[in-house]
């Protein structure tokens, strides 16, 4: 639930009405290597679309496009089920907004590129069961 981290207090997400944000799909579209020199920008559009209106609930997709640096493209798709309520809060917006660009960052940063180093060494048999066995303890 999105709004549940938005403020850990309150589980409204900040709004004032009673509510649940789902997440149904997440979508980072980002170039296979990093470019050299080049930054995640905070110069980004971004749009929420509301779909699928019914009773208590309503659907939405939240895009974010970077324009500058870093060629990056975010989608999420949900859903907000209002469970007092049938209108939508004012500030919805806002709350996915916030908890969908921290998300957006998250993702963004566990799928950069990391430099690992492996250690080429020839090991005998014997060594390397050795070895194996140290792990397993």
């Amino acid at each position: 639930m999105l709004a549940d981290n938005y403020d850990k207090h309150d589980k409204t997400g900040g709004c004032g009405e009673s509510m649940e944000i789902q997440i149904h799909k997440i979508g980072l579209f980002r170039p296979g290597k990093n470019p050299k020199s080049c930054t995640l920008s905070l110069d980004m559009d971004w749009k929420i679309d509301y779909t699928n209106f019914e009773k208590d609930s309503v659907g939405y997709t939240f895009y974010v496009e970077s324009l500058n640096g870093i060629p990056l493209n975010f989608k999420i798709e949900g859903k907000v089920v209002l469970e007092n309520s049938e209108k939508l809060p004012e500030n919805l917006s806002e709350v996915l907004l916030d908890s969908g660009l921290k998300i957006m960052v998250e993702l963004f940063n566990v799928t950069r590129d990391r430099t690992i180093s492996v250690q080429n060494e020839l090991v005998s048999i014997d060594e390397f069961q050795r070895k194996v066995k140290n792990l397993e303890v």
